[in-house]
Parts: structure tokens; sequence; C-alpha cells
């Protein structure tokens, strides 16, 4: 069933964050972090300049980010490099206490470009070919079978699908634009995020493309 982009909740805290998704968009040698809805509310002003210090957006390493700024509506970098990028936030939400008390945290991991075929972060939409339509849903090496990927198409109409039992799938590319593919998956974890030491971790994946 067709409905507006991402009109249902992302997550249900004991903190009451709203819903979010974290798409990267490249204008000219700009490329730009969205945060927030594609077709609704965006976050802006104050809540972006407070992601600049924990974002991470770069090429092939995430120990090597790239300098990024926040803008009213987006957050930005100067980049001339054409490959795919990659951005990570594991504080873009103050780790929560779940429903059992133990305490989690939300990972984003957005990817832009489909030219790799390697998957660069923990859990990722990657291409079974450069510039590839079909993809794998890929967490931390193993695929990820049965699991709803939501696509995006150029109209920002979405529609949800599940991997396959080779955790793939095909999007139906046939209107020229960008393409958001969004997939979560929730894992144990035992790590410290912001201070917290955290039980949980929600992997929220996007990749975004653009279909000429």
């Amino acid at each position: 069933m067709l409905k507006h982009f991402f009109a249902a909740a992302l997550l249900a805290t004991a903190t009451g964050a709203s819903a979010h998704e974290i798409w990267l968009e490249r204008h000219g040698d700009t490329v730009r972090t969205y945060v927030g809805d594609a077709t609704g509310e965006r976050d802006s002003g104050e809540t972006l300049v407070k992601l600049v210090p924990t974002s991470a957006l770069f090429a092939n390493d995430r120990s090597r980010p790239v300098a990024i700024s926040a803008q009213p509506e987006y957050l930005a970098a100067s980049i001339t490099h054409q490959g795919d990028l990659h951005y990570y936030n594991d504080q873009v939400w103050a780790p929560w206490k779940g429903k059992d008390g133990a305490y989690e945290a939300a990972a984003f991991q957005a990817r832009m470009g489909r030219s790799g075929t390697h998957a660069t972060q923990d859990f990722e939409l990657v291409p079974l070919a450069s510039g590839s339509d079909s993809f794998a849903l890929m967490f931390k090496g193993q695929s990820l079978a049965d699991t709803d990927v939501t696509i995006v198409n150029p109209d920002l109409w979405e529609k949800t699908v599940k991997t396959d039992k080779a955790g793939r799938l095909t999007v139906p590319v046939g209107a020229k634009g960008r393409y958001i593919l969004v997939a979560r998956h929730k894992a144990p974890a035992d790590l410290e995020i912001a201070g917290q030491r955290v039980a949980t971790l929600q992997h929220i994946a996007s990749l975004s493309f653009v279909a000429d």
C-alpha cells in the first residue's frame, strides 16, 4: 500500500522522540544532510547545530570525516569526491530506557550513491553491482532476509517491501530523480554512547541515489 513518506512512527521510546530519518543529497559540490520527514517537517536551526559535533560524513573511513556545518535547513559539507558517501551519528537522540529498564540508543547510518559494492558501515543497503537497481541488506557482513525496506520514489510516494530469502530486493526504478531506501534493525549491544552504557542499538540505514 502506498502512503506518504515516513507516515508511520519510526520509534516509540520512553523519551517520546519523534520519527526521524537522515538522508544525503548532492547539490553540485555541496552535500546536504537532511534530518526529519522528506515531505513534512524537517529539523532546522539550533537542532541541527547540536548535531554537528557528533556527525561523521565520510567517503570510506569514518575516522577521517570531512568538515560539516549547520545551515538553516540542513547540514552541509563541500565535497568534490564524486563516489559514494556515508554518514554516521549515534547521538541524534540521547540513550533512553527501554521497557525492560535497560538503555537503548539509535545509530543512523546513511549512504549516498550506488557505485561501491561493499558495505562500509554495520548496517547498509549495498548494490549487487555498480549502478544496480538491486541491493542486499547487510548487517555486520550478513544479509538480512525477510526484513522491511521502505522505497521512496522521486514523487515522494513510498512502498514497503521485504527482502527475499537471500536478503535482497530490487527497486522498481521508473521515474528519473532521487530514490531513498530505508531499513531498520534492532540488535543487542554493549557499548557506551553519550556517557551511557547501552544494551540495545536501533540501527537505521538509508540509501539515496539519483536515477537519470
